[in-house]
C-alpha cells in the first residue's frame, strides 16, 4: 500500500496536487483541488507555494492513514470529530431511495434528542443509542409503528458511516426494538360503531378534540394532519390533503357524519378545528372522555386512524380501496387491518352458544 503526492501540469502554467495511491492491488488517482502557479499573473511566491506544498503532505499523510487502519479498531481523528448531524444532512443529500423522507424525519428526531449536544460518530454507542430509542417511544407526539420506523431509518445512516469505515461498528448492535406489527396483526385498539356512537353522547372536556377525534374515525386522518387542516383542504364534499408523515395524498368522499362534526364552512385559510393544546394534554382528554363512556381501552388519536381502515373493511371494501383512502403505499400496509377483521369474525363464530 502506498500514497504518493503528485502534480500535474495545467495548461495555465500552474500545477495541482494530486494523490497516487495504490491499494488492495488497485491505482487510483484523487486530485487534492490544491493548485499553485509559476507563470502570468496568478504566480505564487514562495512561501505560498511551501504552505500549499505543507497542506497537500498534510492530506496525503491523512489518507494514508484513513486506508491503513481500515480492519482495525483505530479510528484517525478527523473521523472522530465529525458531528452526527453533518454526516446525516450529507447521506440525505446523496438518498435517492422513496423513504427520504422518513430519513429526514428520523434526523430531525434525533436532533431533538441531542437537545443542542453536538454528538460525533465517535460519541455514538449503546448508551446513547438506547436513550434515543427511549426518546422515541415515549414521544407523545408519535405513535403506532413511528417510533420503531424512525429508528430503523436512522439505522440505515449509521450503516452508510459504518461502510465509508467512519464508525467500527453498529452502536445499536445490541438494542432491541421490535415491530409492534411485525407478524403483520393490528396491536392497537380500535373502535367498533357502537363504541363511536357511545363516545358522540358523552361529554369531552375539549369539544374541538371530541370532534377533531370522531373525525378521524371517519377520514383516517393523523393528528398532525388535523392540526393544520383548513377549510382550503374541503372541496366540495371532498377532503383532500397530504399526509405529514409519508406526504401520500389522500383524496376522500366526506360522508354526512364527517361533514356534520366539521359544522359550517369558514375562510379558506381558517383551521377546521382549533386545537391550541399540547399533545399530552390532548392524550388527557382522551383518556378521561374514554372513562366517562366507559371504555375500557388504551386509546390514542392513531387509534381513530385504525377505526377508519377496521370500519371500511367492516363495510364491504376490498383492500385497494382501503389502502388508497389511507395513503397506504401498498396493500401490504392494510393487510393488518384484513387480519384484525378477520380475527374478529372467527371469534364471533366461536361465540355462538352450543346447542349440544
Amino acid at each position: 500500500m502506498s500514497v504518493k503526492l503528485r502534480t500535474k501540469d495545467l495548461s495555465n502554467g500552474g500545477k495541482s496536487f494530486y494523490l497516487d495511491i495504490y491499494h488492495n492491488g488497485k491505482r487510483k488517482y484523487e486530485f487534492l483541488n490544491i493548485k499553485y502557479y509559476t507563470k502570468g499573473s496568478n504566480k505564487d511566491d514562495l512561501s505560498q507555494k511551501k504552505e500549499k506544498k505543507r497542506i497537500a503532505e498534510s492530506m496525503a499523510a491523512q489518507r494514508e492513514l484513513e486506508l491503513l487502519s481500515i480492519g482495525t479498531s483505530y479510528t484517525p481523528q478527523h473521523f472522530k470529530d465529525i458531528l452526527v448531524l453533518d454526516y446525516t444532512k450529507q447521506f440525505i443529500s446523496k438518498y435517492q431511495k422513496k423513504d427520504k423522507r422518513m430519513l429526514l424525519s428520523a434526523t430531525n428526531k434525533f436532533k431533538q434528542y441531542a437537545n443542542k449536544n453536538e454528538y460525533t460518530l465517535s460519541d455514538l454507542n449503546f448508551k446513547v443509542m438506547d436513550g434515543f430509542k427511549n426518546f422515541l417511544i415515549s414521544d407523545d407526539s408519535l405513535s403506532g409503528e413511528t417510533p420503531h420506523n424512525y429508528f430503523t431509518r436512522f439505522k440505515k445512516i449509521l450503516r452508510g458511516a459504518l461502510r465509508e469505515d467512519l464508525i467500527k461498528s453498529m452502536p445499536t448492535e445490541n438494542i432491541r426494538f421490535s415491530n409492534p406489527n411485525k407478524d403483520d396483526t393490528l396491536k392497537k385498539e380500535v373502535l367498533n360503531v357502537e363504541e363511536l356512537k357511545l363516545l358522540f353522547r358523552t361529554h369531552c372536556g375539549n369539544a374541538a378534540v371530541k370532534s377533531a377525534f370522531l373525525f378521524c374515525c371517519y377520514t383516517g386522518m393523523g393528528l398532525a394532519e388535523i392540526k393544520k387542516m383548513r377549510w382550503s383542504h374541503i372541496k366540495k364534499d371532498r377532503l383532500i390533503i397530504r399526509r405529514e408523515k409519508t406526504g401520500s395524498l389522500i383524496n376522500n368522499k366526506l360522508n354526512s357524519t364527517a361533514a356534520q362534526l366539521i359544522g359550517s364552512r369558514k375562510g379558506e385559510d381558517d383551521l377546521i378545528f382549533d386545537i391550541t393544546i399540547s399533545n399530552v394534554a390532548i392524550k388527557k382528554n382522551l383518556k378521561n372522555w374514554m372513562f366517562k363512556a366507559k371504555i375500557e381501552k388504551n386509546i390514542t388519536f392513531y387509534c381513530a386512524r385504525h377505526s377508519f381502515a377496521t370500519l371500511l373493511l367492516f363495510n364491504g371494501a376490498n383492500l385497494k380501496s382501503v389502502a388508497d383512502a389511507m395513503g397506504h403505499a401498498s396493500i401490504k400496509t392494510t393487510l393488518k387491518y384484513l387480519n384484525y377483521v378477520e380475527k374478529l369474525k372467527d371469534d364471533s363464530i366461536d361465540n355462538i352458544p352450543t346447542l349440544l
